[in-house]
């Protein structure tokens, strides 16, 4: 690699590096090539294109070799590397102690800074077409019931189910669209809902007040870097809300400070360890989590760079489903009335999960999908 009669440029080292990647099966390889090298020598991409005859020293050669080791041989992933990664607007700071963030939990944040904003500001979801919400949860009820007996329903929830949605929909039949309206932000705002009439065709024309309201209560359970906690607070001012996050990790709490504290959001968030909710005082508005989900056996078929991440943020037991099972009943005990919890999910976890919600008693239970078009977001509320 470093042989004297050759000149190492930089277009010289991104071919020889991407051919290496791939020969060590690198699912990215001419990526973190320009990561790793742009990095060494505090280049960006088109930085490197454009100088791509320029050779590196000694120095850039060794640093970079011991990146590629890294990478391709002990199959570390990048940002563990680095020791950053890049999720919304911050650059945070990342180690084996914490997952490493993904793009498709953006989603979660985008889904809780709707709800959030919303209720701040008394106006109904974007994504709660009155004419449809009522729809959308007997969907959801009714195309799973054989999963439900199969797995986890009991009979007689089932006949509560199906009870309450006759009583709902007889409700409801005879209401025009304005009254369904008004009925469904009753039911996430109270009785201080915004009044007046809206068209449900048009996303502007729901908007049809302006109520001040006390400052929301949101929790990040098993925190991990603060991604998601951090994210919320770089939206959301001070005026607006109460943040704190937890994490049964000492470590990655440690890092989520650090975190915190590079992104000047130190008096801002509160950061306790606690193994879900066990040991977090008081109730929220909005728990939001993105817990283990990975199945034991799923564990085994992990690409390398993913099993360098914390199982302990990783698996959830046999079925993946351990944490959830946990946590959705504790977060209906632990929300204030019309408050919501939203969870990360796996892309095929979607009506297992909406069932825990069901059974633990949450309403309006929905999935929304990632930016690939999985189910990536479980959301319900309490009534």
């Amino acid at each position: 690699m470093t042989d004297a009669k050759q000149v190492w440029t930089i277009q010289r080292m991104l071919e020889w590096s991407y051919k290496y990647f791939q020969d060590n099966h690198i699912d990215t390889p001419q990526l973190d090539a320009q990561i790793l090298l742009g990095h060494v020598l505090g280049m960006t991409k088109m930085q490197l294109l454009l100088n791509g005859t320029r050779p590196l020293d000694a120095s850039e050669l060794a640093a970079y070799k011991a990146f590629v080791i890294r990478r391709a041989k002990n199959r570390e992933p990048v940002a563990y590397i680095l020791g950053t990664r890049g999720f919304w607007s911050l650059d945070l700071k990342v180690s084996p102690d914490v997952l490493i963030p993904r793009p498709d939990t953006e989603c979660l944040v985008e889904k809780v800074l709707e709800f959030a904003q919303a209720r701040l500001k008394g106006q109904p979801l974007p994504w709660a077409d009155a004419s449809q919400a009522y729809v959308l949860t007997y969907e959801t009820v009714d195309d799973r019931k054989s999963y439900y007996d199969a797995v986890e329903a009991s009979e007689a929830l089932e006949k509560k189910t199906e009870a309450w949605i006759e009583q709902e929909a007889s409700r409801l039949k005879n209401l025009s669209d304005d009254e369904r309206q008004r009925a469904f932000e009753t039911e996430i705002f109270g009785a201080d809902a915004p009044s007046g009439s809206s068209d449900t065709g048009s996303e502007t024309s729901q908007v049809t007040a302006d109520v001040k309201r006390e400052k929301l209560r949101i929790v990040d359970i098993g925190t991990g870097s603060g991604a998601i906690i951090l994210a919320i607070a770089s939206e959301l001012s001070s005026d607006a809300c109460e943040l704190a996050a937890v994490d049964i990790s000492p470590a990655a709490l440690a890092v989520a400070r650090e975190n915190a504290a590079q992104c000047g959001l130190s008096d801002r968030i509160a950061f306790d360890v606690s193994d879900l909710l066990l040991n977090y005082q008081g109730n929220a508005d909005i728990i939001v989590s993105n817990p283990p989900y990975i199945s034991t056996s799923e564990m085994l078929e992990l690409e390398p760079e993913v099993r360098k991440e914390p199982v302990l943020a990783l698996e959830a037991g046999v079925d993946g489903l351990d944490i959830y099972k946990r946590l959705v009943p504790q977060a209906f005990a632990r929300l204030n009335a019309r408050g919501a919890l939203f969870v990360e999910i796996g892309c095929t976890q979607s009506a297992a999960v909406e069932a825990l919600f069901i059974q633990s008693g949450f309403r309006h239970v929905r999935t929304f999908k990632d930016y690939g078009h999985q189910p990536r977001v479980v959301f319900g509320i309490r009534d």
